[in-house]
């Protein structure tokens, strides 16, 4: 640092005749200097800092330009009614039906997704509520009805047990199954189209649900 005394001997020295600055000139100046000398340092710490924090924005920007957005995670739907039998092998669930019965035959359970289409004398017509092709198709379905009077002799099939009746079921060409049982009062026919997916005993256990009215007539032939 430079003494107050060493300036005074150099302005004598270069002065020649012109007269000696007082103590109090050469102070001022000096302040003056120092001053000047801490805002120019001033300014290029704070042009630093400006050009990190630009630098530091840049660069957290291209992080996250370089990352690729997750995927939306899949949600699954969710199933409909209470469940009262394990899904099938095509995933198909029975459920209690709650909805308006069709006189000759009352039901307590129907597959997810099913209504009851409707009834005729004969038969009762289960089916996917989308489904509007008639009380004379049984295609896609779950049809009920008593076994023609036609038929004579025992039912064919594998003998099973319908709750505490006896009842035969088998698997006919096209793999649509069909169980007949016999209530005690009638000889209760359902056929379950190959394409609905159930299980043999998700068939019986529908069966189980069904009871026959006395407006169900058997057919002839």
């Amino acid at each position: 640092m430079t003494d107050l005394s060493d300036v005074t001997a150099r302005l004598h020295r270069l002065g020649g005749d012109a007269p000696a600055p007082t103590d109090e000139t050469v102070r001022r100046d000096l302040a003056r200097g120092r001053g000047a000398s801490r805002r120019r340092a001033l300014r290029v710490g704070t042009a630093g800092l400006t050009l990190a924090a630009v630098a530091g924005v840049g660069t957290a920007i291209a992080v996250s330009a370089d990352r690729t957005p997750a995927p939306a995670p899949s949600i699954a739907a969710p199933s409909t009614g209470t469940t009262t039998d394990g899904p099938a092998p095509g995933g198909v669930q029975l459920v209690a039906y709650t909805g308006e019965q069709q006189p000759g035959f009352v039901v307590a359970k129907v597959p997810a997704g099913f209504v009851l289409e409707g009834a005729t004398a004969y038969n009762l017509n289960v089916a996917r509520a989308e489904d509007h092709s008639g009380l004379d198709v049984f295609e896609d379905k779950l049809v009920v009805m008593l076994e023609s009077q036609s038929v004579t002799g025992e039912p064919e099939g594998a003998p099973v047990k319908v709750g505490e009746h006896d009842g035969w079921l088998r698997t006919v060409e096209g793999g649509t199954q069909v169980l007949t049982y016999d209530d005690g009062e009638h000889r209760v026919v359902v056929q379950a189209w190959k394409s609905l997916g159930l299980s043999d005993e998700q068939v019986i256990e529908f069966a189980a649900g069904v009871t026959v009215t006395a407006e169900a007539q058997a057919g002839v032939g």
